[in-house]
């Protein structure tokens, strides 16, 4: 196998960090592992193990469809030493513990390195570039996805089948007028990063807020009672996919009011996985990936837990920072409060913490291409 000199830090151990660092190896490359210390257990027993042990079910996978054991990838706990070993950091973590690993970061981050938020959520990127700079690499290159890059489902520890990847992957970057510099880094190894005008747009440019809180929310009952259990299209009913439609229109409200292209959920399912339908509803259910997985086993999932504090709370914010409503994106946040029992509003994503505090709608363009000064 031949190595490129380029080396990737994947940091996470979610089914998704699994599929692409198992990709990259695949690939070629040197790739380091590693997670925080809440996942100790894991990190263990990918060490003890002989390697990865992948079932690609899709032709875009490196290598396509096959059954291979993916060995040679380096499996630490140390999270200072990816730091250093990389050229390229990508973050798959939560995205609420990125304050958690900058600190575990400090004295491994360079002004040469990228970091990938791999999904950074709204407005992540700005966010990790301060803490970045908090740390002395004022010049490191940050940029976010959309949402993950491939989608993979865990058989055992150490197994995982790869079921979806995409095939247009929205990346933002802050400061904006670096965006073709990571796109000339990465084009060998992500072919599919579509660039964004800056890293707001593509926090918006994302399903999640559709797919993720409302479902779990209309579907709280059966959730709390029977999860995990096996479903399609994320449960989404037509009733279910109406609310969606809704919050999407909210969703739309706030891309227009930042100047960033409009894009409904649907499309952005139709961009990601090829498919088609006549309402929200029928496209999430041609999505091949999201048929025959599993519900969230609980009503503490990330899709809750981790949407809400950095996707909806700062959307919301930039929403009244801009005169726009948004209703039913407000209720979505109260009901998680009130399901979770604490208070999304104080411990979410604000505009303080992401630098836009004050900032006036016609200077925050500027300050998304430019960076803080």
């Amino acid at each position: 196998m031949t190595i490129n000199p380029q080396t990737y830090a994947v940091i996470g151990t979610s089914e998704g960090a699994l599929a692409l660092a198992a990709e990259l190896r695949l690939a070629g490359r040197r790739v380091i592992l590693s997670d925080r210390e809440a996942r100790r257990d894991t990190i263990e027993q990918l060490i003890a193990a002989r390697g990865l042990e992948v079932d690609s079910r899709i032709e875009s996978f490196v290598s396509g469809q096959q059954q291979v054991l993916v060995t040679g990838i380096e499996v630490t706990g140390d999270l200072a030493f990816a730091a250093t070993m990389a050229d390229v950091i990508i973050v798959m973590t939560p995205q609420t513990a990125y304050e958690e690993l900058l600190c575990a970061f400090v004295g491994g981050l360079r002004d040469d390195q990228i970091i990938l938020l791999s999904p950074g959520g709204l407005g992540g990127s700005l966010l990790v570039s301060r803490l970045a700079a908090n740390t002395g690499a004022k010049g490191i290159l940050v940029g976010q996805t959309a949402s993950m890059p491939i989608g993979g489902r865990s058989t055992s520890p150490n197994a995982l089948r790869i079921v979806s990847k995409k095939r247009s992957l929205p990346v933002g970057v802050f400061p904006a007028r670096r965006t073709q510099e990571l796109l000339d880094r990465l084009k060998s190894d992500f072919p599919q990063l579509s660039p964004t005008m800056n890293a707001l747009e593509c926090g918006l440019a994302s399903a999640a807020p559709g797919l993720h809180p409302i479902p779990m929310i209309m579907n709280a009952a059966r959730i709390e009672a029977n999860g995990p259990y096996i479903y399609d299209g994320y449960e989404i009913t037509p009733t279910v996919a109406r609310v969606i439609e809704a919050v999407d229109a909210e969703w739309q409200s706030i891309q227009r009011a930042v100047g960033a292209k409009v894009r409904t959920f649907s499309d952005l399912l139709e961009e990601s996985y090829g498919v088609t339908g006549q309402n929200f509803y029928e496209v999430v259910h041609n999505v091949p990936a999201y048929r025959q997985v599993k519900s969230p086993p609980n009503l503490g999932y990330r899709y809750l837990s981790e949407d809400v504090p950095t996707q909806l709370v700062p959307a919301i914010a930039l929403a009244r920072s801009l005169g726009v409503k948004t209703p039913l994106l407000e209720a979505t946040v109260f009901f998680a409060n009130a399901m979770h029992g604490c208070d999304y509003w104080k411990s979410g994503w604000s505009l303080e913490k992401l630098g836009l505090a004050g900032v006036e709608v016609d200077t925050i363009s500027t300050l998304l291409s430019n960076g803080h000064t």
